[in-house]
């Protein structure tokens, strides 16, 4: 501490002091008692007590993968409720993600004052405190994981990268909405393809404790299959390109989308990878939020929250490119006000006229990334010139 600058002591006391705000405004928060957590949470929590906490890992707890059952497990140890415990996860998480927000926004700029502003934005950014201490979810988790894989991506650190984005694929399997970001580095031989053996490892070790005490491997191989079928609807208060289908589309027609989507994912990565040009670290920053609001807008059963990486991309993405401030300022309001919805019964906006919206910020970020690839294009021209 002794050798830090005078600006740096300041920003060291304001990272400690702005933490303690989010903790202490989490922990106002946390009596909140959601829906999913008395129809979902609660019952995990109070099994896992009720069965000797990790003991109780090897029974059919939930439909997460055993990671998140983990943690779960590991808090019935503290003198805590189950509502606390699960919210304290959560909160903690938010820490962690804001930390890997930082430090990507400190990739861009010397003054690390912009990477304690980016810490500051993501812990009382609203979509991020209503999920964990309010909703009681645990996107934080994953998310920090996707945010540190697009961080050693930045880096060249291929083992790193890949390894951060099978940790987000052990919490939760919105991490595939990155996914399309990886292909694109494999086809630009930025990772090697054995480099990919990592995430079914990963996967495979995260299952061992459970498997240990007594659960059944091939449900836990096939844990993500069995969350695809649990809901039935088309869209699920998203806006996004399916929300103005009714609730009882046939299930056919999601099994289409399904395949629509996937074309037009590999429609895309066939452009990009045939496209010329430097991956600079704001073209990754721009790939990765393109994707993270890609996907969920084209897939079909797209839950409330599934904006909630778009969200902190956008963030970063903004201080990336100051002028487009407007990209987080409507992917946050979009996605809170489908939070809000869930939560509060809010419902005063179109949520298909939300869905319009997020298409046009879509199409506005499509011709962001052929500008960008073009002036990328044109610059390696010259410098061959």
């Amino acid at each position: 501490m002794r050798n830090l600058s005078r600006e740096q002591m300041e920003n060291v006391v304001l990272l400690f002091l702005i933490t303690a705000l989010a903790i202490l405004m989490r922990v106002l928060l946390f009596p909140f008692e959601s829906g999913d957590y008395h129809q979902f949470l609660q019952g995990w929590y109070t099994a896992l007590k009720a069965n000797g906490g990790f003991a109780a890992v090897g029974m059919n707890i939930g439909d997460y993968m055993p990671t998140y059952i983990y943690l779960l497990a590991i808090f019935t140890y503290f003198p805590v409720s189950g509502l606390v415990a699960i919210k304290l996860i959560s909160s903690i998480a938010d820490i962690v993600l804001a930390i890997f927000v930082m430090k990507t926004v400190n990739l861009k700029y010397q003054n690390k004052t912009y990477g304690v502003i980016s810490y500051t934005v993501i812990l009382f950014l609203p979509s991020v405190f209503l999920n964990s201490a309010v909703w009681g979810q645990c996107d934080a988790i994953f998310t920090s994981a996707l945010v540190a894989c697009v961080y050693y991506l930045m880096q060249n650190h291929e083992h790193k990268a890949v390894f951060a984005f099978a940790i987000a694929f052990i919490f939760k399997l919105q991490a595939v909405f990155l996914a399309p970001l990886l292909i694109l580095m494999l086809l630009k031989r930025k990772i090697k393809p054995d480099t990919f053996l990592i995430i079914p490892l990963v996967y495979f070790i995260s299952c061992i404790p459970a498997v240990i005490m007594g659960r059944d491997f091939l449900d836990l191989l096939t844990v993500y299959f069995s969350q695809s079928k649990q809901y039935s609807m088309i869209s699920m208060f998203l806006p996004n390109l399916y929300t103005w289908m009714p609730e009882d589309t046939p299930g056919y027609i999601s099994k289409a989308a399904v395949i629509l989507a996937g074309a037009l994912v590999a429609l895309s990565l066939f452009y990009f990878y045939r496209k010329k040009f430097v991956l600079t670290h704001e073209m990754f920053i721009s790939f990765a939020l393109f994707y993270a609001l890609f996907l969920p807008f084209i897939l079909p059963h797209m839950h409330e929250r599934y904006y909630f990486v778009a969200d902190i991309l956008s963030v970063v993405f903004a201080f990336y490119f100051p002028k487009k401030f407007y990209v987080p300022v409507v992917t946050v309001l979009s996605s809170t006000y489908a939070v809000c919805h869930n939560l509060f019964n809010t419902d005063f906006f179109s949520v298909q006229i939300l869905g319009v919206i997020m298409l046009v910020l879509l199409i506005l970020l499509i011709k962001h990334l052929m500008e960008l690839i073009s002036a990328s294009s044109i610059h390696e021209v010259r410098v061959r010139i």
